[in-house]
Order: structure tokens, then sequence, then C-alpha cells
């Protein structure tokens, strides 16, 4: 994503560990019927990556993604000029939230330490600005940061539904993104993780790699290619500029050796409409933490909201955690501790501001309004039979 009047580059996103609870199989269902009535008017666009099956589809972009590509690709994260960011009494979005529960791995994976690349061989361009001891900006927007740790953390559920996302843009460069595993081929990150935000089709990013519980160049769970691509009418009409009402993006993935994403990860919960007031642990690969080799996870309330239709919380991710999940209930629950509503989205990582004294990030508010997040999801759902 190049560099506009008011933004810069895109970051990844942040992962940590908890347990779904489902709901009844009735209260499913009747969740899923309000789904599928979302109306979507102004259509969200979708792009077929390919026309291969999908091992010639994953032969060619995993024969792109050489160790060197892989590690020299650079955070993407859009930035705002704080001058150009409206704060809201209340946040836009109105409505009854509309929510599905996660779900659990469901086929037994052997975990191993695949080598992608050497971390030695990392030549991010981290941006200035070094992270201060404080937890909070000038903003004044408190919150915890740590790291996903020990080692092997991210491989177990629900941290294994994130990952990093690698891509190249329409000029052919390399980035990184964050991302999560929301259905059982449907996988949720930002809309600039996957389109430029202008030129309709021609507008959508390439060469597509999500590597679930990826650390330090290896990837423990191996590495899928999506087949289809989509995000919102509502960043593809952004120009690429931040806050936007509806920076989402989501990938449609390819099954490996006939097992689909969701089956091997497990993949959390979304919810709409819930991003404020709340307080959610964000999950991601930050370049400027750990040069986006690790795990991070930034836990924080709602700050405040932003025109139009956004929400920022407290924290200090910069670029590569764009596109990262922003988890409602994220843990593991004790014996008469919460039953409802655990590890579900709430919002993925969408912008921070040029200045990094702030040390707020931004996202939209998932919502059922036309040619966004809901209607998203359900164009990505119907396009295969069995993706969501």
């Amino acid at each position: 994503m190049r560099i506009r009047s008011v933004l810069v580059r895109v970051m990844p996103a942040l992962l940590v560990v908890v347990c779904m609870q489902s709901s009844s199989t009735e209260a499913q269902d009747n969740t899923e019927t309000r789904l599928s009535a979302a109306v979507n008017v102004a259509a969200p666009l979708t792009f077929q990556l390919g026309k291969e099956t999908t091992e010639a589809q994953a032969a060619e972009t995993l024969s792109y993604w050489t160790p060197e590509r892989l590690a020299n690709a650079q955070p993407m994260l859009p930035l705002a000029n704080p001058n150009a960011v409206a704060p809201e009494a209340a946040a836009q979005a109105s409505g009854t939230p509309v929510s599905l529960p996660g779900k659990r791995p469901t086929v037994a994976s052997a975990d191993s330490a695949t080598r992608l690349y050497d971390p030695a061989q990392v030549k991010s361009q981290v941006e200035a600005g070094d992270i201060e001891s404080q937890a909070a900006g000038s903003y004044k927007a408190h919150f915890t940061s740590a790291r996903v740790n020990p080692p092997a953390l991210e491989t177990i559920f629900p941290n294994r539904t994130v990952g990093k996302l690698f891509f190249t843009d329409n000029t052919g460069e390399r980035f990184v993104c964050s991302a999560s595993v929301i259905r059982q081929r449907i996988v949720l990150t930002a809309g600039h993780c996957v389109h430029k935000g202008s030129g309709g089709s021609a507008g959508f990013h390439r060469n597509f790699l999500f590597v679930p519980a990826f650390r330090d160049g290896a990837a423990p769970l191996g590495t899928f290619t999506p087949r289809r691509v989509g995000t919102t009418s509502q960043w593809l009409a952004s120009n690429g500029l931040v806050p936007n009402a509806a920076d989402f993006g989501m990938l449609e993935m390819n099954d490996r050796a006939g097992k689909k994403i969701g089956a091997i990860t497990g993949t959390l919960g979304f919810r709409t409409l819930s991003l404020l007031p709340n307080h959610t642990t964000k999950l991601g690969y930050p370049c400027n933490i750990d040069a986006c080799q690790k795990m991070q996870q930034v836990t924080s309330q709602s700050f405040r909201a932003a025109s139009p239709n956004n929400v920022e919380y407290g924290s200090n991710a910069r670029g590569g955690s764009s596109g990262g999940p922003w988890v409602m209930n994220y843990g593991i629950q004790g014996k008469g501790g919460l039953t409802s509503n655990l590890n579900v989205v709430v919002g993925v990582s969408s912008y921070g501001y040029i200045e990094t004294a702030p040390k707020v990030q931004g996202s939209s508010i998932p919502d059922s309004r036309a040619g966004g997040f809901i209607p998203l999801l359900n164009t990505m759902c119907a396009a295969k039979a069995g993706n969501c």
C-alpha cells in the first residue's frame, strides 16, 4: 500500500489462548438464519485468484515465496493524521448484534517446526519511536502489552487460529499483515491487507500465504493459500484512506490434503456491534515488537469512537499487526466463569497514527450495513459449500 495524504503503511495481527464455548444447536441455527437474512444491497467485491487446481495454485504460490522474499516482506498499516480524525460522542452503528461461536479443532495435527526462513535474514523497516515502559501514550489510553510466551504457546487453541499473512501488492512489493480463522474456510483480516482501496478487481493484492501460529520464521501448522479473496464496498471506494467505515477483508482458503483450515486450527467466533463499550485482546505480529517474528497480545478497553464507524483502543502495536483480531472474552474460563460470547472477534486492527506518541489503534465496527462485514461474510460463505 502506498503512502497517501493521511496514511502510510499496514501492520500484522496478534494472538492469545482461550477455550470456545458453543451455544446450543437451536440457538446457533437461529443465529445462522439471522446471518443469512442480512441484506446485501451494495455488494462487496470478491475475486477468484486462480482457475488452476488447488494443488497447482498452492504450488505456484509456495514457489514464489522463497526464504529471502518471506524474510524481507514489509509491515503494512495505514497511518492516519490525528488532525483528520473526528472523535464521536457515540459510535454510528445501530441494530441488533449478530454473532456465531467459534469451534475447537476437529482433526489431530502433528505440530512440526517447518522452517520457512532464518529470522536472522529479516530486514523489516521498523518505524522510528521505541517502545516505552509506560502502558499509555500521549492520548492516555491505557493498555497491557506482552509476547505470547513461552514458545509453542501459539499452537494451543485458540492462539492457533491467528497467524501471519504474506502477500504482494499490484506493483510486486511484498508485505505482511495479521489474520485469523473465523469459519471453516474463511480467514478474516483488514480490507487494506487484501485490496488497495481503488481499482476494482485490479486493486486486489496477490500471492497470499497464510501461516497460522507463525513464530521465528517457522510454520508449525503448515501454510495455506486462498482460492478467493474479498473486501467490503466501503473499502473498495476508500482510495486507501483511514479511518474507513468497513476496513475488512476475507479469504476463502484452499483445503490441504482434504482438510479445511478451520478443522486444523479451530475457529474464533464473531459478534457485530460490540466494539463500544468493551475490553478486548488484540493479537498479531507488529514489526515494532520482536521484528514481527513472534505473536503479541495487547489488552485494553475502548477509548473513544471515531468517525466514520470506528472505535479506538490503547495499543503499542504498529505495522504488521493490521488485520489482527480484537477478541472479546479471550481466555480459558474457570468453573463459574463466563459461559457466552467467548473468544469472539469484535474488530480487527485497521490503523494507527503517523506519530507514535498517541499509542492507540482503531478498528471499524463490524455490522450489517449494505456492502459491509456481514454481507461480505455471506458472500464468502456462499462461494463454496462447506465454507462456513
